[in-house]
This record gives structure tokens, sequence and C-alpha cells, in this order.
């Protein structure tokens, strides 16, 4: 199967987006090569976007969050979209939130040579997210994979209780799937399995955030817990996660007196000050505050803006 000559992907949620790309690079055999928008692209980007693997498999060479790059990026990616290499396969996800149903890549990416050439072929892929419009097609995707159908308004009640998220929709359809057994027909009494709506132990969850073993039950509480899923938690996190800084700030520079904790606590938290240093403990504010600029200014939405504060928070351990 043919590739294209590159190609952009949009899209708020990085679980369409990765099935999207399995959906391009599977059938053709590309061997994923994934960087990050949001990070410095270092040296070894441009090698593998350049440079053929004479030894493996091609290369699709996948930028995820690449709406974060600069405009001097996208001028000199200009020149090397130009030029066609048969087993190089460049791809940029833009990940950033759509306004009014619309998505909205930077000018930027739009005022690219390479950005008309895209929409002449056809190399621009664009889904908007899960909506509440969209859930029921995935729920009839899902019910006729499975062959399923539905007793009279459990498909509705379904729809309305599900979260905008692929990955926790899917986790929620995963359950009823083991819930059925044998059977092909959803009742209102397999719906029982779906999660609620719960007080969220923001505490519990910074303190995993904290721990080196506790990185896989945080993305869990992102990815299933349905407050999570939303987006809505990120504010109250956020704000904690300042407090902590705060707190972890003062017993790093010895003033234990201005720390009202019990004795207990404090000593972890003391020891846990003195583990990041005050340098690490600065980024904390910085992660808090680039989350709410991200939000407030529109460039992402409030779940991917908790992704990704939870994420720059487990680098800190």
């Amino acid at each position: 199967m043919s590739k294209e000559g590159f190609s952009f992907l949009i899209c708020p949620d990085p679980e369409l987006i990765k099935d999207r790309l399995a959906e391009l690079l599977v059938p053709r055999g590309f061997s994923l090569r994934i960087f990050w928008g949001d990070e410095d692209v270092d040296v070894h980007y441009w090698q593998i976007l350049t440079v053929p693997n004479m030894m493996g498999p091609p290369n699709a060479v996948v930028l995820r969050r690449a709406q974060d790059q600069s405009g001097d990026f996208w001028q000199k990616i200009e020149s090397l979209l130009s030029m066609d290499r048969p087993s190089i396969w460049p791809v940029f996800c833009l990940e950033g939130a759509w306004k009014a149903g619309k998505a909205t890549p930077p000018k930027a990416i739009t005022q690219g040579k390479y950005w008309e050439v895209a929409q002449k072929k056809g190399w621009i892929w664009e889904h908007p997210g899960l909506t509440y419009n969209t859930l029921g097609q995935e729920v009839d995707k899902f019910a006729a994979t499975h062959h399923l159908t539905f007793a009279p308004q459990v498909r509705r009640i379904l729809i309305e209780s599900l979260p905008l998220s692929v990955i926790a929709l899917r986790n929620e359809l995963d359950k009823i799937l083991l819930l059925l057994g044998e059977s092909k027909v959803v009742e209102s009494n397999h719906l029982v399995c779906l999660d609620k709506q719960q007080d969220f132990d923001v505490f519990a969850f910074l303190r995993a955030c904290q721990t080196q073993h506790g990185g896989k039950d945080v993305w869990n509480s992102v990815l299933n817990d349905l407050e999570m899923a939303s987006g809505d938690m990120l504010f109250p996190i956020s704000a904690l996660l300042v407090r902590e800084a705060r707190i972890l700030w003062l017993l790093a520079q010895g003033q234990d007196n201005q720390v009202q904790l019990y004795p207990r606590l404090k000593a972890e938290k003391k020891q846990l000050a003195q583990k990041l240093g005050p340098r690490r403990i600065s980024q904390i504010w910085d992660f808090a505050l680039q989350a709410d600029a991200d939000v407030k200014s529109g460039r992402l939405r409030p779940v991917q803006a908790l992704e990704r504060l939870v994420r720059d928070a487990q680098r800190l351990w």
C-alpha cells in the first residue's frame, strides 16, 4: 500500500490519535517513532526525519502535540516536506482544543506551502473527539463489533452514563462485555458495573504522584474516574499542588516552625523536600500556572491540561 507524503492528524483526544496512527501505519509496515512537540525537538528527531533506516522497516516519524512547536520549527520543516522520501513518513498530530466545533491549527502551520499540498491531496485527517452527539456512534460501533443488541431504553441510558474520553469510555464498555458473558442482549442490570461519580480523594492522588510506584494508580485515576476524565478536577488539583509546593519550599528552607502538620507527616514531607530541592519544588508552581494558562487561553482542554500536569508532576520524582 502506498503512503502519504506526510500527514496531519487533527484531534483533541489522544486515544483517537493512536487509533488513526495504527490504521495508517500497521497495514503499510512502518515502524513508529514518536516525539513530543511540547518538549524540545533534538537532533535525534531531525536525523530520523532525514536519514532512511537501511537495516530495518521504514520509519513513521510522529510528532505528538505538534501544535506546541514554534514558527521557526515549521519554517525549517517546510523544505524537508518538499522532498518525498519513500521510507520516511512524517506525521504531525495537532491535539489542541477545537473552538465552536472546528479545528484551529496555529497560523504558523497553516501558512506553510505544505499545508495547501496536504489539503489538496487529502493528507489531513480531522476528528472532533467524543461529543454527546457522537457517543451514540461509539456505542453502536461497539455493539456491531460484538454482535450485541439493547433492551428497550438501555442504549439511551448507557449513552447518558458514558464519559467523553475514549479510553475511559472503552473501559466502561469492556466492563459490560465481561458482565454479559455469552449473552448478546444488554439489559439495564448490566449497567450497574458503570462507574458512578464520587468524591475524588485529591490528597491520595497527590501522594501517589510523590511515590515511584504510584504512577500506574495515578494514570488509572486520570483515565478511568469520570470526574477526572472530564477534566473537572484540574483546578482543585492545581490549587493543591501550589499549596503542597509552598509547604515543601518552607521545609526545604529549614522554616519548619511555619508548617503546621502532625510530626510524622511533617518528617515525611521534610524528607521529600530535601530530596527534591528548591529548583524542582519551584517547578511545581510553574506546572500549575502552565495548566491554568493552557485552559484559559483555549490551547488545551481541561482533561488534556490535567494529563500534562500529572505527567509533569511525576517527572519530579
